[in-house]
């Protein structure tokens, strides 16, 4: 994994991210993006069935599953995107989205594929303290993203519920 500061031409539009490499980013980088209101576009290029089964929220579709898996160069072609940020591919586990993202960077768009794509963000979650002012109890809210669950534990000493 490397840190991309931006500075150069090419990848000036990442600020500070964490990359697998120059083609994938990380479930992380991306939620904290998202969260963030960093300008990203999610392009998922699942099959229409997956899609409307979940999504990332926001993202935008393009069912080019079977013409990426074809290897076809025009699969995105038609497929208009901001091209002064960057663009995050995704499918269901970050290998057609590979494809897809370097169709994209041939077409001058910074784009990277989503590592693991939507099974590793089906894993993504954070965590964040409740504060209690005055209690000995401490609540940690735990929060799975890609799925909009929320969670909490709860704890006090040595007791835990």
């Amino acid at each position: 994994m490397r840190a991309c500061q931006g500075g150069s031409d090419t990848d000036s539009a990442w600020g500070v991210c964490q990359m697998l490499s120059d083609t994938a980013v990380t479930v992380e980088t991306l939620r904290e993006w998202l969260e963030t209101g960093a300008p990203v576009t999610v392009l998922d290029v699942r099959p229409a069935a997956q899609r409307a089964e979940w999504s990332i929220p926001g993202s935008r579709h393009v069912n080019a599953y079977d013409r990426l898996r074809a290897d076809d160069p025009q699969a995105l072609a038609g497929v208009d995107l901001p091209t002064d940020q960057p663009v995050v591919v995704v499918c269901a586990a970050g290998q057609t989205s590979l494809r897809g993202a370097a169709q994209r960077r041939a077409r001058g768009v910074p784009a990277v594929s989503l590592a693991g794509g939507m099974h590793a963000w089906s894993h993504a979650w954070n965590t964040a303290e409740v504060p209690l002012p005055g209690s000995p109890a401490r609540v940690i809210q735990v929060q799975r993203s890609a799925k909009g669950c929320l969670s909490y534990l709860i704890g006090a000493g040595a007791r835990r519920w």
